[in-house]
């Protein structure tokens, strides 16, 4: 998790070898429009992903060359809120390695697993978005829980000396009318 300052940009650098393949994910916990943009770079600052303006997104490349990689978020379109951004990558041995055997040594159940223990990945990286997105809608709620409790509690001390403003002014005014509070007046 990292906090992207307002007009600001964070980036991360990993380092991966030729063909080491990449994956990963972000989401926006926390700021503003829920919205940041992502630049995925290569050792010679090619840019392999751009995502502009999303909350959530995943990205996945092969490494064409040796070097270090460069993944930024930038907040630079917000000049007043800061972004949190929760984001996963996994690089490599963090991977399953397909080549450890040669796909005619492995029979289709075996390859099948793999492919599920690739896709488990992508299932825990969307778990975790949406644990985030779950803690923000919990802060959003008690946030609107004290709000209204607030505006309830007013309203009714607003009614409450409405009614007892109304009840001394009607008093008042049949007072008047039927001349009980005249002799008051003489005093």
């Amino acid at each position: 998790i990292v906090e992207v300052g307002a007009s600001s940009e964070e980036c991360f650098q990993e380092t991966i070898k030729r063909g080491q393949k990449c994956i990963g994910s972000y989401s926006v916990a926390a700021g503003g429009n829920l919205d940041i943009d992502l630049r995925v770079t290569d050792a010679l600052g090619k840019t392999l992903y751009e995502n502009l303006g999303y909350s959530d997104d995943s990205f996945a490349f092969v490494a064409n060359q040796d070097g270090k990689y460069k993944v930024c978020f930038s907040n630079a379109m917000s000049s007043l809120t800061s972004k949190t951004v929760s984001f996963n990558i996994y690089v490599g041995t963090a991977l399953v390695d397909h080549e450890i055997a040669k796909k005619e040594h492995l029979d289709p159940l075996e390859n099948s697993i793999l492919l599920l223990g690739e896709s488990l990945q992508f299932v825990v990286n969307d778990q975790q978005y949406l644990i985030t997105r779950e803690r923000l809608a919990r802060s959003t709620n008690a946030s609107t829980k004290s709000r209204v409790f607030w505006l309830n509690f007013f309203e009714t001390l607003v009614l409450f000396a409405v009614g007892g403003f109304q009840m001394f002014h009607l008093r008042q005014f049949l007072d008047k009318k039927s001349g009980v509070g005249g002799g008051r007046r003489g005093l």
